[in-house]
Parts: C-alpha cells; structure tokens; sequence
C-alpha cells in the first residue's frame, strides 16, 4: 500500500510544485517587503533611542537573535541550546591557574593593536528594549561566576568522578540553567577524576603523582554565540600551540561577492526549495518523533568510540564523503531500530538538519552558519544504498536553493522582536539534528605541556519542542567519538539508547563487509 501512494504522490507533487511555487515565492517577496524591511528599520530606530538611555548597550546580529529569542523565556532556567564540550586531561590542574589563563586569554584579549576587547560578548548578556534583543555589559564581571570547580549539594569535595558519574553530570548541565544578568558561558573543573575506575578514595587518588593524575574540563555555553567553529578557535587559543594552529585551518575562503549572490539565489529560487520541502511532508508522524507533545526536553547521552579509519576506509570505499558514511549510518541506525523494536519503517519523512559552516566566518564569536536539511533515506534497505542516497542528498543540499533560502530567512527573522521570532520558529521541521565540531589534528598540550588533551566529546542541546535526536561527531588522535543525545520522552531507558548507538555502529561496519538487507 505505502508503494502505492509513493508512485501516486510523485506525479501529484510535481504538480503541485508547479501551481504553488509562483504563490509560494509571491508570498516570499511581500513577507520580505512589507513585513521584514520595516521591522528591522524599526529595530535600528530602537537601538538608537534605547542607547540614549542606556550606554551599556551593545548590539546583537540577527542571526543570534533568532537562536536567543527563541529561547529568551527560559534561558535562566531551563535553556534549551546550550552546547556542552567534555575535555579529558591528563595531569593535575588548580582552579586559580585556570581561571588566570582564561581570563588572560579570553576575556581580557584586546582586538589587535586597538583599546576594544577581542571577545565582548563574554562579558555582555542579553537584555530587552521595547522586545527586541540587546546585548548589554556586565560590570560586575568575575572571573569566579565563569570558570569555577564542579559542585552541588550532592556532591562532596572528595566525590571521585568516574566515566559513569560523567556521564550522568554531562546530562544535567547541558540543559542547567545560566545565572542571570551574567553572559551564558562557564567552564567547570573537574579534578578528582579516575578514567581508569580503579581508585577508591580520595586519599588514593592524592598519592598519584601529578603528572599521573587526570581531570576533566566541561565548556558549556548558550548556541547564540557560540557555533562549533568558534568554540574551536578558542579552546585551540588555551593550548601551547595556541591561535596559529586555529589560522592554517580556518573555513573555506570565497570572494567578497559570495554572500551577495547567496541572498539573490535565496530571493528567486528559495520560494521553490521551500515548497517543495513542505511537499516532502511532515516530519513528526513517525517513531521518534510522533508528536511534540511527546518530548520532553530531558536529554540522555550515549557515546562510542571508533577508528577514524574505519570511516575513512568506508568513505574511499564507496567514493562518497565522510559526512556521507555517517549520515548513512545514522538513516541505517534508525531503521534497525525501528525493525528490532517491531516498529514500522515511516512513510512520511525523517528530516535531518546539518548546520554548515558559512564560508567567510568572522574570527569573532558570531553564531555563524548555513542550516539546511535533508530526508533521511531510512526506507533504503541496504546500507549502500542508504550511504549512496545520503551522499547525493548531501550533494544536493551544497549546491540547490535552501540553504541560502534558509539563511536568509534566519537573518531577517533574527530582526523581529522575540514575540515574533518564537511564534515563527516554533518548530523546525525536523526530528534529526547531525553535528560536527572539529578538533585539532595534532595532540593538544597546556600550560608548558604539563597537561596534554586525552579526549574530547560534545553534546547539543534539543532545542524548544523540536528535536528528538542530535549525533555528533568529533575526530581527535585517529579516533572518532560518535555522541547521540536523545529525548527521554522517545528513550526512556539507557537500554534503549544503547541499542540505538550500536545499530549505528553496526551499519559503518557491515560497509565494509558484506551488505546484507535489513529485514
């Protein structure tokens, strides 16, 4: 029955296509005209008169805008697009140190040979003026409110932390609320950490020499203004090796002009790429994600550790990127599961959303990317075929309408008072976040490398009532950490997500081996 309807809906969405793109894209150019022109001459007439009161205002670019406005309301409390980054070090490290560094190295940077700060907005927070979103400065700023030890009423000084008790701190804090009035940043030590889960008492884990010794750094900050690339340029400025590294890998470089041509591609072929993603159906009649009511915010995180050459091997294998075999693997995960689980494979679309790096980032910490989406080709039953499909939806999405289209509508919701940007970014219109955050290619050591990086992971928040799955994905000394962070309204147990994570793994295996169907 559902081939059926799949050979009946391909001619009867061509058509369509047809008779509502030329609405579809009228629509576009009148929302673009007499809606988002005057809000943001409005907004820059606010943010003259609302600096005449208040001196301390800074501005904040729309595209931040639209990830702090969506989630403005419970940002103190229960924030929703924290992304949080586990460091694993080697050596022992004293808060004061670290605090020291930091504040050397971040905070109080200077921007080149000029009096301004490098990096403002990690000492600003966010403020509103008549509902539009500012930036506004801290001057009560500490260090000591940032970068700080890890504790909680349930957690003694002496508490040994294990990679289990990890797991389950990582959880809490990537959705732990920011201190008012404070830029939504921290960064925990960790120090009595055992990798290993052999020692037993603190008094043990005191006899171990320094060098010997291990703790854990966690960086966690709110998604408007931070992106995975400029969390990388910083925490590669904490390093010996320091920003030189961060400059010989920077994004891809493209002529001034570029951005230009993306918004006048956006304004006559977005309209297209957007109706026929709707076209494509609804992404939440399904398993893992049946209705928003059914999430609940409440995240629990799996990890697993692979060879970074058994994705590289797979990927010159079959001819197809990286970003393919993982996004294969991920649309493989979840039709085993489903199958193992006895649940039907959907016949309505499980969307994926990849945020892309923008070329031209600005060194400056700017939540700067190009989000785009894709079907996840979950009714393929082999995983070839699902890492083929993967890599031509892939193709698709770099080179066809959508992510220019998508971009554009960001930056001009971004410039919408918050009432507004909530109301039109209250659903995403996928169920799948992938993720990639670099990480260096040479090991990373610290403070005259007395201490050395052994692992690196990172979670992203689920978002506000949209999100059901996130899996990331980061390389770090020939391995790679794959990380899933899922709803506990769809994965109520660790069993469940366990068994999630390792149909994952087992469809970049079978890639290289015989490719069997899944039934």
């Amino acid at each position: 029955m559902s081939s059926l309807r799949s050979v009946l809906w391909i001619p009867l969405r061509f058509l369509l296509l047809i008779v509502f793109s030329p609405i579809v894209t009228i629509g576009y150019w009148a929302l673009v005209l007499i809606l988002g022109v005057p809000s943001h001459l409005f907004r820059k007439l606010v943010s003259f008169i609302a600096r005449q009161h208040d001196g301390d205002l800074g501005s904040l670019v729309t595209p931040r805008g639209t990830i702090m406005g969506r989630d403005f309301a419970d940002w103190n409390t229960n924030p929703s697009q924290s992304i949080t980054v586990i460091l694993k070090i080697k050596g022992k490290c004293d808060i004061q140190t670290l605090q020291q560094h930091i504040l050397r190295t971040w905070v109080h940077k200077r921007n080149g040979g000029n009096d301004l700060w490098a990096y403002p907005e990690l000492q600003q927070y966010c403020v509103l003026r008549l509902g539009y979103l500012f930036f506004k400065w801290d001057r009560k700023f500490d260090i000591s409110n940032h970068v700080k030890l890890y504790k909680t009423e349930n957690t003694p000084d002496d508490t040994i932390v294990n990679d289990e008790k990890l797991h389950s701190i990582w959880e809490k804090m990537t959705r732990r609320g920011y201190n008012p009035k404070t830029s939504p940043w921290e960064f925990i030590l960790m120090e009595n950490y055992d990798p290993h889960g052999k020692v037993c008492s603190i008094a043990e884990l005191k006899g171990i020499p320094d060098e010997e010794r291990h703790c854990v750094w966690i960086f966690r900050a709110h998604h408007c203004i931070f992106d995975g690339f400029s969390i990388y340029r910083l925490l590669i400025s904490l390093s010996d090796q320091g920003l030189p590294l961060w400059e010989k890998e920077t994004a891809c470089k493209v002529p001034k002009h570029f951005n230009f041509l993306l918004n006048i591609k956006a304004l006559i072929c977005g309209p297209i790429a957007y109706t026929k993603t709707i076209l494509q159906g609804v992404d939440y009649l399904h398993e893992l994600h049946y209705s928003h009511s059914r999430l609940t915010g409440k995240y629990i995180i799996v990890t697993s550790t692979l060879d970074v050459k058994l994705v590289k091997n797979a990927s010159k294998l079959h001819g197809v990127s990286f970003h393919a075999v993982l996004i294969g693997a991920l649309s493989g995960g979840i039709r085993k599961y489903l199958l193992k689980n006895y649940l039907r494979i959907p016949f309505q679309p499980i969307r994926l959303g990849m945020p892309i790096s923008q070329p031209n980032h600005t060194t400056k910490l700017r939540n700067e990317f190009l989000s785009g989406m894709i079907n996840l080709p979950v009714d393929k039953k082999t995983a070839k075929e699902r890492l083929v499909a993967a890599e031509q939806r892939l193709l698709r999405l770099k080179t066809g309408a959508l992510i220019p289209a998508l971009t554009q509508t960001i930056t001009l919701t971004g410039g919408f008072p918050v009432s507004a940007v909530r109301l039109l970014t209250n659903k995403t219109g996928t169920s799948v976040m992938y993720s990639e955050m670099r990480a260096p290619n040479v090991p990373l050591t610290f403070f005259e490398k007395r201490l050395a990086l052994t692992d690196i992971m990172y979670s992203f928040g689920l978002g506000t009532d949209d999100l059901g799955v996130v899996f990331s994905s980061l390389s770090y000394n020939g391995k790679i950490n794959l990380i899933l962070t899922l709803d506990r309204g769809i994965f109520n147990t660790k069993e469940k997500a366990d068994d999630f994570m390792q149909c994952v793994v087992s469809d970049i295996e079978q890639l290289l081996y015989e490719d069997t169907i899944d039934v």
